[in-house]
């Protein structure tokens, strides 16, 4: 007698899914970095973070201290962030969704990296999406 469960696999943990997927990803190992010191609140390694980790014209476009001005005013706003899920992931692009500490709703965010070691930022984007509803 066979048990028809046998051969079936067992069920995907999403959370799981997204964290290898994002782990696997050069762009999603940047956005972990970026979003654990975020949520700490320790703005003088998230300083030195984007001032290492964004591509020299990136910092041109938009230098450190205006780029962590908009990181602190998101934190005061939303508060911390948690990934709900991953939209997309390569090894260079990710685009993940956000659930936020202080509101309702989702964040969006969106990082691009180099090709070539060391994977220096050359897009990052964050911005809300409208509740469903």
């Amino acid at each position: 007698m066979s048990d028809k469960h046998e051969h079936q696999a067992p069920p995907t943990d999403e959370k799981t899914t997204d964290k290898v997927a994002l782990r696997a990803s050069q762009a999603g190992m940047r956005f972990i970095a970026q979003t654990h010191i975020y949520n700490s609140g320790n703005w003088e390694r998230l300083e030195e973070f984007i001032r290492s980790s964004y591509q020299n014209e990136q910092l041109e476009e938009q230098p450190v201290e205006s780029r962590l001005q908009v990181f602190k005013t998101t934190y005061e706003k939303i508060g911390r962030m948690k990934v709900k899920q991953v939209v997309a992931a390569n090894e260079h692009h990710v685009i993940v969704i956000t659930e936020t500490e202080k509101m309702d709703g989702f964040f969006y965010i969106e990082v691009q990296v180099e090709e070539d070691y060391p994977h220096k930022i050359t897009f990052y984007m964050h911005r809300p999406l409208q509740p469903v509803g």
